[in-house]
């Protein structure tokens, strides 16, 4: 017969396996952050708008999968990643550089684009918590911290399609260049987050959509859409990041695509993507003679499993 003490151990037992089998282990997380003690650029942070690659260092964030608190410090083994551009069809775009550039937005002027800093976290305020994710195994829709996690910001202008009169069907899409990432080490699944992808002219109550749209080059490489709005998708190859044929705006909660990706695999020291822009069809135009500043601003930013 077992005594009452027998008991109350036996419990305590069953309750710490019980507890022991339901805590999920934490899922730590390698991410970008610029709060003036952990910098992942090493500041001062330039504004643009150029086409200089722009590097950026990871650091380990406890738990940040889920982001229930937010504790960085520098990895055991140091890792950064460089963007670059490449390949760019538009080299020579008056007040904007090149068609593809870092740190530029809409806006300065009717003629020139607004200088603004290449990295920052001016950033969609995720209040579902459903769109980005930081970490491959953790829960969609978590991890990535819109305040703390800063991000690349890519600029594709849209002066040369205006000026080249381009068409602007549904079915009008234009190659800008690659988008290089080339990591310091071997990395593996490295989870890309995008934000913004979609901007809107409007003249005479007329408007154009148009989005930046990526496809994956890198040979042996393919794409898993962790969690994202309904515009951000991926072809059936798992190899392109498109908008869907819908209404395009900028706004990641109504008309823009955003949203996580993995990349699948290990190994992985670089990832080239080449950058496109299409039209979603309006019945409006790229720009004016007098206006002509116009373009598609999106983020990017980084994050991987701690490794």
């Amino acid at each position: 017969m077992l005594s009452t003490k027998t008991f109350i151990l036996r419990g305590c037992f069953l309750l710490i396996t019980c507890l022991a089998v339901h805590a999920a282990p934490a899922q730590n997380t390698l991410e970008f952050v610029q709060d003036g003690i952990n910098n992942s650029y090493n500041p001062p942070v330039p504004n643009g708008p150029t086409s200089i690659p722009q590097t950026l260092s990871f650091f380990l964030n406890s738990n940040g999968s889920k982001d229930e608190g937010i504790y960085f410090q520098r990895p055991s083994s140091q890792l950064s990643v460089t963007f670059s551009f490449d390949d760019q069809t538009y080299i020579t775009v008056p007040q904007h550089v090149t068609g593809l550039t870092f740190g530029a937005a809409s806006g300065a002027s009717t003629s020139q684009v607004k200088p603004v800093p290449v990295v920052n976290n001016n950033f969609f305020e995720d209040t579902t918590r459903s769109i980005f994710t930081a970490h491959p195994k953790g829960q969609a829709g978590r991890g990535v911290n819109l305040y703390n996690n800063v991000g690349v910001q890519v600029f594709l202008s849209a002066k040369p399609l205006l000026t080249a009169n381009a068409p602007t069907s549904d079915t009008s899409r234009y190659y800008y260049g690659k988008l290089r990432l080339q990591f310091s080490r071997p990395v593996n699944n490295p989870v890309i987050s995008i934000i913004g992808l979609g901007a809107t002219t409007n003249f005479s109550n007329k408007r154009l959509g148009f989005a930046t749209e990526l496809e994956l080059q890198s040979p042996g490489r393919t794409l898993i859409k962790l969690s994202g709005s309904k515009e951000f998708v991926l072809d059936d190859t798992k190899t392109k990041i498109l908008h869907t044929k819908s209404t395009i705006t900028g706004n990641c909660g109504n008309g823009a695509a955003c949203g996580s990706v993995m990349v699948t695999g290990s190994d992985v020291t670089s990832l080239v993507f080449g950058v496109y822009l299409r039209t979603d069809g309006g019945p409006g135009v790229w720009g004016t003679p007098r206006v002509t500043n116009s373009g598609d601003m999106w983020h990017i930013t980084l994050s991987l499993p701690e490794q």
